[in-house]
């Protein structure tokens, strides 16, 4: 790569870093020792902020069923992309696209392959809002936390490797074999301290959910999809976003509520604990509105009203990580997982 632009995606990643963190700085502050570049980083902090397909609803002909024609195709498996990862088999579809297990044939190692869903080409922008994406997570070095491995482009589209994780998805094992109310304690705090390793280094999941929790065979959780799967309000108004809504925080659907930080992070995973004491999520409705009304007007029921065997220390922490307000929460996910280790101690 050209050696302005590689300099360019350092400033992108220095910029979208900022932001994750709430701080409100100009352009001129991220080229003080590259003034040539200002210009051009201007335009690119322009065109980045018009990238929709990767953090907000993908918009997909719903008449029109398939991917766009240079998009992988099941019956096209096995397939090289890039020169160099192989898709072997399809394993999860959504919204955002597909993912595979596929295989580094460089380095001779299963890894995971997403593919994002759009029905048109890419553009130079987005694939550079790709990199930056990737470069932002492989920062981040946690034993719970999924690493990525490398952006390509391919034709019309582009990819995102990530390691690949033997095993499943929480939600998965909620629906077919819900962990006891210990192991449930034990998951959550793994996810808690890779959010305290993430925030600390100003990272915002936005997304936690059982989906994006995997499980391996020896029982450990790792967070996956960071810096990939971001939750915007737009969703609200699109009823296939039920679910993910359940898991957004009062503060990301009403500005009454402060602003969208970390915090919001720890409403989520309080959700995740419910649902993995219970097997139900905190509330439940039959419209996306109606989901956010209770989000944003009723307190959930205790754990025990539906579940009388949930420890009552599980139902105090679960409990405070979904209070309304962001100030009332936990503040951070060390304490999260500190009292869940508490817990398990006993």
């Amino acid at each position: 790569m050209e050696p302005d632009r590689e300099r360019m995606l350092d400033l992108l990643v220095r910029w979208e870093e900022a932001k994750a963190q709430g701080l409100d700085l100009r352009p001129e502050e991220f080229c003080g020792d590259c003034a040539e570049l200002l210009s051009g980083f201007r335009r690119q902090v322009e065109r980045l902020g018009q990238v929709e397909w990767l953090n907000g609803p993908i918009e997909v002909d719903a008449t029109t069923p398939g991917d766009f024609p240079h998009s992988p195709r099941d019956d096209d498996l096995p397939r090289l992309l890039g020169d160099r990862y192989r898709l072997d088999a399809l394993v999860g579809a959504g919204g955002f696209g597909r993912v595979y297990r596929g295989f580094d044939t460089w380095l001779e190692r299963a890894v995971a392959v997403k593919v994002p869903r759009v029905n048109r080409p890419v553009t130079e922008g987005e694939v550079d809002q790709c990199r930056i994406e990737a470069r932002k997570v492989a920062r981040l070095r946690h034993p719970n936390i999924v690493p990525v491995h490398d952006v390509g482009r391919e034709g019309a589209t582009c990819f995102i490797v990530g390691e690949w994780v033997e095993g499943t998805n929480l939600a998965a094992r909620i629906g077919e074999d819900r962990p006891s109310h210990r192991e449930a304690a034990r998951i959550i705090a793994e996810i808690a301290d890779a959010l305290g390793h993430a925030h600390g280094a100003g990272f915002v999941h936005r997304d936690i959910k059982p989906a994006n929790i995997l499980i391996d065979p020896r029982g450990q959780a790792y967070l996956t999809d960071f810096g990939i799967a971001a939750v915007e309000e737009d969703l609200l108004r699109d009823v296939t976003a039920a679910g993910t809504l359940p898991y957004m925080s009062p503060e990301q659907l009403g500005e009454e509520f402060g602003p969208v930080d970390h915090r919001a992070d720890l409403y989520a995973l309080g959700v995740v604990l419910y649902e993995l004491l219970t097997g139900r999520r905190p509330f439940r409705a039959a419209s996306p509105m109606e989901m956010r009304r209770q989000i944003l007007g009723i307190d959930p029921p205790p754990p025990r009203s539906t579940e009388p065997d949930v420890p009552e220390g599980l139902e105090r922490i679960c409990l405070r990580c979904l209070v309304k307000r962001p100030d009332e929460r936990y503040q951070r996910a060390d304490e999260v997982g500190a009292e869940l280790r508490e817990f398990l101690a006993r």
